[in-house]
């Protein structure tokens, strides 16, 4: 607040996006779960889309983690990825998992564990539009390089 006073907000304001890890986090769990159990199935097509979905999304949901382990120095080429994945968060986030939550629901007979790994894709996807809004976007300054032509 302007004057100085501190807003007394609930838990769950408190903590939204520890919420939000903990909820990608057993998203990507549940992914690799379903993937493996829908690979006994004759069509293994879900299968295979829903265990490459568990890599991506596990990922990006443990890339916090990695980012206090990744060693690159500022110049390198890995430390330049290493920045644009970490861009990777709050509404490209959302976009991501909203669309890989679109072939869950192609086949809801057939497939129905697939479903319920579609609304928790959803559900998570949600979870980092609201992060957008919360989150206080502060844009870090990014340097041009010349090219240099030797």
């Amino acid at each position: 607040m302007p004057n100085g006073e501190e807003i007394d907000r609930s838990f769950f304001c408190r903590h939204f996006t520890t919420f939000t890890r903990v909820l990608g986090v057993a998203t990507s769990i549940a992914l690799w779960w379903i993937g493996i159990l829908l690979t006994d199935k004759a069509d293994k097509r879900i299968a295979v889309y829903l265990l490459i979905c568990a890599f991506v999304v596990s990922f990006l949901e443990v890339i916090f983690i990695l980012d206090r382990c990744a060693i690159c120095k500022e110049g390198h080429f890995g430390f330049t990825l290493w920045n644009f994945l970490k861009a990777i968060d709050t509404w490209k986030k959302f976009v991501l998992y909203g669309s890989l939550s679109i072939v869950c629901y192609l086949h809801p007979k057939e497939f129905w564990e697939a479903v319920i790994i579609g609304v928790f894709l959803d559900v998570l996807a949600i979870f980092y539009l609201m992060h957008t809004f919360r989150k206080k976007n502060e844009r870090a300054v990014y340097r041009y390089r010349q090219l240099e032509i030797k």
